[in-house]
């Protein structure tokens, strides 16, 4: 996540990979039998994005309330870091966790009966804003370039799989919106292939809203379709519950047929969220949006989409965006994504 205000980048990123991408096809004959989900992925994302957010007790007490609203998966996100879109070097910055702390927090959510999908991130070190999707697209043509970043991507994503094998995490995301990349199909294959020499469990990527998840021609190499979900549901600012799950209609019917697409492939949101903020259903990504604080429009977005996707039968799962590792972070006066303590976190709870 960690997006800014504005999404018009990521959005002409997108728009440039649906208009060059094919209609979905079957899987090839030759992919690997598919793991299938363990079970309905009722989850929540734990989020750090200082160096010793895992440490220390505040985040074992961060942990805790987060199993007590009864959900079963907790994805915990864990970041490295290239400079710019145009860089090929990734790697750990002063604002990651060590991996000492990563893995007790793993050993604290299977210790609270929890489900763990570690979802490795890459974010950008020199310019804050949300970019991420456009890392790649710098490079055109350039073989080296693709050659250079994907040789350190190789090296992130193994890392973190050993560290998800040794530590026996359910679940395992090899990316999270790389729109820029996810294009270079034989070369996520190759990711794929090496993640799954490392890690025995189930297999995901986290495409991003309105045209990834169509354009990727390499769903049949992981276990399960992943897309991080802020799609705007109304151009209303207080709409009613039913008003949202009418606006769900569409895109229920679109991850049907993307499922449908890719022999019945199950989906997870791997992310979704909205703002206890009023207008927080027409922005869902906007994490800077200056509105008032509205705390029942949030949880009527939570309301409306676990009703609307619940009993789908390609619906494998959905990971509320996000539980801070520190403890304070929600209650009735925050305007943020967590649930914690405000109503979304009641609806939360007669669902989990």
């Amino acid at each position: 996540m960690r997006r800014a205000a504005l999404l018009a980048p990521v959005l002409l990123v997108l728009a440039v990979a649906c208009s060059s991408a094919p209609e979905p096809s079957a899987p090839e004959p030759s992919a690997p039998e598919p793991r299938r989900p363990i079970e309905l992925q009722d989850g929540m994302s734990f989020t750090g994005w200082w160096h010793d957010a895992f440490h220390g007790p505040k985040p074992v007490e961060s942990m805790t309330n987060l199993a007590d609203t009864g959900a079963g998966w907790v994805a915990i996100i864990i970041t490295w870091y290239q400079d710019t879109i145009a860089s090929t070097d990734i790697r750990p910055t002063d604002e990651t966790p060590p991996d000492d702390d990563l893995a007790r927090m793993i050993r604290k959510a299977h210790d609270l009966g929890l489900k763990v999908m570690l979802k490795p991130h890459i974010d950008l070190a020199v310019d804050p804003a949300y970019d991420r999707p456009r890392i790649g697209t710098a490079w055109g043509d350039d073989p080296g370039a693709w050659d250079r970043w994907f040789a350190s991507y190789l090296e992130f994503i193994f890392h973190f799989a050993d560290i998800a094998e040794a530590e026996g995490v359910e679940q395992f995301a090899v990316g999270t919106e790389l729109v820029g990349t996810s294009g270079q199909t034989e070369r996520w294959r190759e990711v794929v292939r090496g993640v799954r020499d490392r890690f025995s469990g189930t297999l995901i990527y986290a495409s991003l809203i309105d045209g990834e998840e169509m354009a990727i021609r390499w769903w049949d190499a992981v276990d399960l379709i992943g897309i991080d979900v802020y799609y705007p549901l109304t151009d209303r600012y207080d709409p009613t519950v039913q008003e949202l799950k009418d606006a769900w209609v569409p895109r229920v019917q679109q991850f049907a047929d993307l499922s449908a697409a890719w022999d019945d492939k199950p989906i997870v949101f791997t992310e979704i969220g909205y703002r206890s903020i009023d207008g927080a259903n027409t922005n869902p990504w906007d994490w800077m949006w200056e509105r008032p604080l509205d705390l029942q429009e949030q949880a009527d977005c939570y309301q409306a989409a676990l009703e609307s996707v619940w009993d789908e039968p390609w619906f494998a799962g959905i990971y509320w965006w996000d539980w801070s590792a520190a403890p304070g972070v929600g209650g009735s006066q925050d305007t943020g994504f967590t649930p914690f303590e405000k109503p979304a976190e009641q609806v939360l709870r007669s669902w989990y």
